[in-house]
């Protein structure tokens, strides 16, 4: 229930259609009742030509209507022509109000699932990275995909239904009831006994359910790394093994889903017979009333109609109820995403101005959970600066690279740009004037002109194919079968490393941001295409030009830094070096060793490559 409540307020934007279409829900219900009402005298009067029951449905017309005094001056030819334009006339009533709940409730369903839709995706873009490395992307897009649907198919269905057909329900019984209270009673007397069992098969259904859904995100998870990691799979032979996961996994679901199916299976023959009990007892006592003459026949006509006709929508909100369920512990978990705070809020209400002097990391510390990375770090990198970080893997390069555009914040300390916490600024303007390229290069199943001017198709041709020039991309591109038409694949597949790393180089040059992250943007090449990128990253950092980018460089090899304004040794979460290469050579610290190994490894490569 409480799903539902916090549901509904993707619902208040569209509450004019909602009442519109419970006003039709409510013309509905009313027009199946006096579809109920108009049965029993209609065929007592077919029979018998008696008036008198088609009378009393006068006590559901205004008191300024006489149908009695108009039945009396009628013959019965003119009555019996006009029953069936009454029951014509009730139906194309009955048809437009169907009409109209069905299409609007079901439209006020998408864009309630839509607006849910949209929010939990501006949610996880809101998210820093940190969320990412604790939820695994299987896990994600199972919410995205079979949890939203349950809730569409609970919004667009369930909910509908709970209103439609309970409105049915309550003004059936209160028909049976104005019919006869007596026979009312017993036919609907044992109903509240079943709201028990009932209740908690509900419970017991949306505890399933939940697990049922855990279990599907679980195998989406193996899904998604076994078809992403599928050379790996091959190469090390671990189909069967693969396989067997899977199918220990699938086999869990199916034993959870029985589960599931028991209580559903339950629920509903549990309400029909309780439901013929009742009308069966009814029947039971009405037998004896008619034979001795104490209740009309048209009456009990009647009667039979509405508990037949409550029936139908009484099992049907069995049957919603447990889609409902299935809805409520989808909703659960998409909530469960809406309600995770980001680790880096965006709370900041300053603008950066244009970059013009330094950022700084002063006494910056930080730790993922308990293991600490950085400590007591200090930096200072001034305006069109080339600096570069190095040290042994895992010794915080990467952390000092994440922490200056806040895809996590430090735990310790803090780091300005020109003398402003970055706390303190929009995350949208400090990343207006950031561009990053990474060893993980990123690309998106789309063009290669829309993945560099990523975000912005109203760049022209001319500037694409400039960046592209300006990166050493333009060439191989234009050889492409369909030049920068060419879709890429997911994550670049159809692309060599060098190519996909020149077009997000391109990408950085095309945003022309006056600070600019490399995160070992050439560890993973080979050497050929190493030199490529190598010179791409000269032209973005603009090496021999005069006005140069301030540019923060994270080295695997330690050949692509020498021309670097300062070098930056990290061990221990702290600086222990700085200078410039041939400084740090000299003066045979942790840098010179690093160098010696650096240069015994290429060494070793080049006669690797000669034999």
């Amino acid at each position: 229930m409480r799903a539902y409540l916090r549901l509904f307020r993707f619902v208040l934007p569209y509450k004019g259609r909602l009442v519109a279409a419970i006003a039709c829900m409510a013309v509905l219900s009313i027009t199946t009742a006096i579809y109920v009402n108009l049965l029993g005298p209609a065929l007592q009067f077919l029979f018998t030509g008696d008036t008198g029951a088609v009378a009393t449905l006068g006590k559901f017309l205004p008191d300024s209507v006489d149908l009695a005094g108009l039945l009396a001056g009628a013959d019965r030819a003119s009555i019996l022509a006009a029953l069936p334009l009454v029951i014509v006339a009730v139906s194309v009533v009955k048809g437009f109000a169907y009409f109209g709940q069905f299409y609007l409730i079901g439209m006020v369903g998408q864009r309630v699932i839509a607006d849910i839709r949209k929010a939990l995706f501006d949610h996880l873009l809101k998210l820093s990275p940190g969320f990412y490395t604790r939820r695994h992307s299987g896990d994600i897009l199972q919410r995205f995909s079979a949890d939203v649907l349950a809730v569409d198919v609970a919004v667009s269905n369930a909910v509908p239904s709970y209103v439609r057909d309970g409105l049915t329900v309550v003004v059936m019984l209160v028909n049976c009831f104005v019919l006869d209270w007596r026979m009312s009673l017993i036919a609907f007397g044992a109903v509240p006994a079943t709201l028990f069992p009932v209740i908690r098969l509900a419970k017991r259904l949306k505890r399933v359910t939940g697990h049922a859904q855990k279990t599907g995100g679980e195998l989406s998870e193996m899904v998604q790394e076994a078809v992403s990691g599928m050379r790996v799979v091959q190469a090390y032979g671990m189909e069967r093994w693969e396989s067997r996961r899977f199918a220990d996994a699938n086999a869990k679901l199916v034993r959870i889903l029985r589960r599931s199916y028991l209580v559903r299976a339950f629920s509903s023959p549990l309400m029909e017979i309780m439901g013929a009990a009742g009308l069966a007892a009814a029947i039971w006592w009405v037998g004896g009333r008619i034979l001795a003459g104490e209740l009309e026949a048209a009456k009990f006509f009647s009667f039979v109609a509405a508990v037949l006709l409550l029936y139908t929508p009484v099992k049907q909100l069995g049957r919603m109820g447990q889609i409902a369920m299935q809805g409520a512990a989808a909703g659960d978990r998409i909530f469960e995403i809406l309600d995770t705070p980001s680790a880096v809020p965006d709370a900041g209400r300053a603008t950066l101005a244009p970059f013009r002097a330094a950022i700084r990391y002063e006494d910056v510390s930080f730790s993922y959970g308990d293991r600490p990375v950085l400590t007591g770090f200090s930096l200072e990198l001034r305006k069109g600066e080339v600096v570069a970080l190095v040290g042994a893997s895992g010794g915080g390069k990467t952390t000092v690279a994440n922490l200056l555009p806040r895809f996590w914040d430090p735990t310790g300390g803090r780091i300005t740009v020109d003398g402003v916490d970055l706390r303190d600024l929009t995350l949208a303007s400090l990343r207006a004037q950031l561009a990053l390229v990474t060893q993980e290069t990123v690309l998106f199943n789309d063009s290669i002109r829309a993945n560099i001017a990523y975000g912005r198709p109203e760049v022209s041709q001319a500037d694409v194919e400039q960046a592209a020039r300006l990166a050493q991309a333009h060439d191989f591109i234009r050889a492409m079968p369909e030049g920068y038409d060419t879709v890429v694949g997911e994550r670049g597949v159809l692309l060599s490393g060098g190519q996909r790393q020149r077009i997000a180089i391109a990408r950085a040059f095309l945003k022309d941001a006056p600070i600019l992250i490399l995160d070992e943007a050439t560890s993973a090449l080979d050497a050929e295409s190493e030199r490529e990128v190598q010179r791409a990253l000269d032209s973005l950092m603009a090496i021999d030009g005069a006005s140069r980018r301030t540019t923060l460089v994270i080295a695997h090899r330690l050949s692509t830094i020498r021309n670097a304004d300062r070098i930056v040794v990290i061990a221990g979460g702290r600086v222990v070096e700085a200078g410039d290469h041939a400084t740090l050579v000299a003066r045979g610290g942790e840098y010179a060793r690093l160098h010696r190994i650096a240069e015994g490894a290429e060494r070793q490569g080049a006669r690797a490559g000669a034999v």
